[in-house]
């Protein structure tokens, strides 16, 4: 079904949408009463759920564009979901992300309770773990945060909207010689070698046999 502008002015009175929908373009639901989504449901380019009622997002999802959950009640998302565009979460009840998460540019997690990343996450673009319980192991003069955060079994790190899938990468970018803040890439290489010597068994301590 591809509804028309007159379809979305009476579905916005309603909390329901019809199965096996599929928009083209945009799907603006922001501040209708919408309470659920329908599965299968397909949205070409920005689905803005903006101060909706929606606690769940249905299965087979497909957004080719932005994603927007900010004032939303939504408390989890399900497992592959995709977004072409931006993911926007921020502020939102979300406490973790689901497995095989993949999002085409930004994700914004800002002000939430995710303290870790799923497995196979994948951010074409940045993305902004801000004020969120995720530990901050260096704080800069200019109000940035370097974060460190366990992904599945791998170790990123995260400062501002920058972020890297291994330790290595986050030292090759902060610590090169083309870096134009010179006092800010050692001052991260620095809190990130110093976490990895603080995570180094003692070599003298001994432990019982």
């Amino acid at each position: 079904m591809t509804p028309t502008s007159k379809d979305w002015a009476t579905l916005a009175m309603y909390d329901v949408t019809p199965d096996n929908l599929t928009v083209g373009r945009d799907l603006y639901l922001c501040g209708t009463r919408i309470r659920s989504l329908p599965d299968n449901l397909s949205v070409g380019g920005y689905l803005d759920l903006y101060g909706t009622d929606i606690t769940a997002l249905p299965d087979n999802l497909t957004v080719g564009g932005w994603l927007n959950l900010r004032g939303t009640a939504i408390t989890a998302l399900p497992d592959n979901l995709t977004v072409g565009g931006w993911l926007s979460l921020r502020g939102t009840a979300i406490t973790a992300l689901p497995d095989n998460l993949s999002v085409g540019r930004h994700l914004d997690v800002y002000g939430t309770g995710i303290r870790s990343l799923p497995d196979n996450l994948s951010v074409g673009g940045n993305m902004d773990l801000g004020d969120t319980p995720i530990p901050v192991i260096y704080h800069d003069s200019r109000g940035y945060d370097l974060r460190r955060v366990m992904a599945g079994s791998e170790e990123w790190f995260a400062a501002g909207c920058r972020f890297f899938r291994s330790r290595q990468e986050a030292l090759s970018h902060w610590g090169s010689t083309d870096y134009p803040d010179k006092t800010r890439g050692e001052a991260y290489c620095n809190a990130i070698d110093a976490l990895a010597d603080a995570m180094e068994p003692d070599a003298e301590t001994e432990y019982p046999t």
